[in-house]
Formats: C-alpha cells, structure tokens, sequence
C-alpha cells in the first residue's frame, strides 16, 4: 500500500532536530538521518574531564527516541541537499524525497585555520573529545609529566573544562593552566564582573590568564601567541569558537558573505521555502545566541510551522525567551547569569544538575528495560557526586559565606 503521507526529513538529530521530530504527528512520514547513534547532552561533558560522570550517562539512543516518536531513524551522513527537486543524498548512497526539510546540523569544530590545531590540539565538542582529555590527563599522571596545559578559549566551555581541571588535579604540584581568550576579558558577551571573579578563584592556583592574545601555531611541544609568546604544553585543548557545517554553503542555504544559513523570523530559508533552518546552523534576522534552550525552542516552532507550510497556512516567527545560564566551575563555584545580573553560590550546581536531569529523563525512551541500568546509575551517579551535597546544605543556604549577588562592573 502506498504511504500518501506528506514526507519531511530532519537532518541532525541534536537538540534541535530531535525536538522537532517529538513535536510532529505521526500523520507525516518523518525520517531523521544523522551519522551517529547517541544522542549527547553537551551541556555537560566538561564534567567527563573529572570523572564526575560517565559516557553513558550523557548518551541516548537516537534510533529508540526516534521510534517512540512514531518516526524512522537513518544512521547516515547527508552529503547534498537538493531544496528545488526536494531530494536529499547521503554518504551511504541513498536518495530520499521530501515534501518539506527541517535541516539541523549545528555547528562543527573552528580551528580558525590556525597551524598545528589539528595535529596537535584537542578539540571539546561531544562525549568522545572528552573522554580523550581525561585519558590524556590521566596518562599524563601515570607517567609522571608536567601537567602543562593550554585551554584554547575562555568562553563558556573552556572555562567549564578548566573548573573540571582543577577539580580533579588542582593539588597536583606539576600543575600549570594557560588560558588563551582572544576577547578583551573571560567570558565575553556576559557580565564582566565574572571575569574578575574567575581571576579572583583561580589565585590559589598555577592558572595565568591571555586575554586579548590569539595563537599564532600549536605545536607537539606547546602554542605560539601572535605577539611571539611561546607556552609550553603537554595538552593543548581548543574550544575557540564554531564553525559552519559545508552543507550549509554547498546547498545553497548560506551564501555569500553569510557563513550561516540565513532564515526568516519563522525559521524558513531565505533561499528555499521547503527548507527550515534551526538550532546553531540559522542565522535569524535577530541574533539568537548557540545555546540549548534556543535550539529546543526553535525545534518545537520548526514542526508546528513546517504542519502549517504543508497545509498552506501562515508561519509564526520566532520569539527567543531570555533564559538564565548556568555555568560551572568544577567544585569552585556555580553561576547563575540572568542578563547582567550574576548570582554565585556552589548551592547552584544543583540546579544546574536538575536541569540536566528533567531532560534527560523527559528524553530517554519510556518502557524500554535496556534503559533502565544507565537512567539508575546516571541519576545515582550525579545525586551522590553533585546534587546531593548541594542540596543536604540548602537548610544552610543563607548562612553560607559564598551565596552573593557578583557585584556588576
């Protein structure tokens, strides 16, 4: 029999790309295609670099979401993507049409063409990178080396990675951090009273700060500024800023001098009306920052306006909701960042774990047994190590000398 549903393929099945295949009726026939299996939550595998938590724990079944969602999963790389034939091609040599495509494939690693990043650095952008760090620090220490290392960025996830570093290494003596930020101070785009209160943390330990330095060269043995500054290394780890996935470019969503692909408010093309653009890889009339929370947003928005598109009514834009960040820094301290007003308190790595939590759980396939052992040991795992200890002392949270408003510059 023939399936007459009307066909819309998702490419990327992150955040935004597995939200919008949640959010669409069964009544269409959807095919998610994405190149690998698990889902990640990235906002916290900086906590892998301690041993906090575990691969598994940040990982779900892609294909089993897919299906409970009444959908089909392909494990599959797209390679082209055809809007005015309405076809796609992948790596695996197939073909597959669409009446509409929602394409969110994120963002990929920005070594900015820099000599030596890709030989010697260590990118930080999924669960694998993480695990490569923590086995090269831990190799690092059961041979005995210096750990001289090199954090390529000081925006959010460098940061996060360096709170992790010194969480599990700070009593090393051996230990020296090099912080290289190409901005005038850490952080940039956020309250720059969190940049003074980095510096301020950090005092106790062998951690110098570069700000307003780009590198020059990374090397087997270290990273050369632009101003000839030469830091020795034995782990360069580079978490310096996104980068366009080609496809954008290559199908004609991005074009000149766009790196992005370049939407209306509605999340729609600018260049292909079958074509919705969501999550790190639009561009939008506004600028959205690359965070989650705007990613799962536009994913609900991109299924209910590709329903409307199909059945030839109006699209609703885009209204991004301010959200609070939160930002840890290893057991040092946790950051709630609303706007330029700063909260810091160690109490709020609990939330920060609640978020997480509520997610994952809402995510992971319901009444399947084989995702029972890693949901208990995740949740026990990050209760014991996290938000227990946080929340035991929320009866003392007045009185702790850490629970402050960071006063804003």
């Amino acid at each position: 029999m023939t399936d007459k549903r009307k066909r819309i393929a998702i490419v990327g099945g992150n955040f935004a790309g597995l939200t919008a295949a949640i959010k669409l009726s069964r009544r269409y026939a959807v095919t998610v295609i994405d190149p690998t299996r698990h889902f990640e939550w990235v906002p916290n595998i900086h906590e892998i670099v301690s041993s906090v938590k575990t691969p598994q724990g940040l990982r779900l079944d892609r294909a089993a979401i897919v299906k409970q969602a009444g959908h089909r999963f392909l494990r599959d790389r797209v390679t082209a993507l055809h809007s005015a034939q309405r076809r796609l091609a992948t790596a695996g040599g197939r073909e597959l049409e669409f009446d509409a495509c929602i394409v969110a494939v994120g963002a990929t690693w920005n070594t900015h063409q820099v000599p030596g990043v890709t030989r010697y650095a260590m990118p930080f952008r999924n669960v694998t990178d993480a695990q490569a760090i923590e086995h090269r620090l831990h190799t690092l220490v059961q041979q005995g080396k210096p750990l001289r290392i090199v954090i390529a960025g000081g925006g959010i996830a460098g940061i996060e990675a360096l709170g992790e570093i010194l969480r599990r290494h700070r009593d090393d003596a051996s230990l020296s951090i090099e912080v290289v930020e190409a901005g005038a101070r850490l952080l940039p785009g956020l309250a720059a009273a969190l940049d003074a209160d980095l510096r301020r943390l950090c005092e106790p330990f062998a951690v110098k700060f570069h700000t307003a330095s780009t590198i020059a060269a990374v090397t087997a043995k270290g990273v050369r500024l632009a101003d000839g500054t030469r830091l020795r290394s034995e782990l360069t780890l580079w978490t310096a800023g996104l980068a366009p996935p080609a496809l954008l470019r290559e199908s004609g969503l991005a074009r000149p001098p766009q790196l992005w692909a370049d939407v209306h408010q509605a999340l729609q093309s600018r260049h292909a009306d079958n074509v919705f653009v969501i999550g790190d890889a639009a561009q939008l009339p506004q600028k959205v920052g690359k965070q989650a929370y705007n990613a799962i947003d536009m994913g609900a928005l991109a299924a209910a306006n590709v329903a409307r598109f199909l059945g030839g009514r109006a699209l609703k834009p885009f209204r991004p909701v301010p959200k609070p960040v939160l930002i840890a820094f290893g057991d040092l301290q946790t950051y709630l960042v609303a706007g330029r007003t700063v909260l810091a308190s160690k109490v709020l790595a609990g939330a920060k774990e609640g978020v997480y939590q509520v997610f994952m759980s809402r995510m992971a396939p319901r009444g399947l047994l084989t995702s029972l052992p890693a949901t208990a040991g995740r949740l026990w795992q990050s209760w014991r190590q996290l938000a227990l200890p946080q929340l035991l002392s929320l009866a003392d949270f007045r009185k702790q000398p850490d629970r402050r408003a960071v006063r804003l510059l």
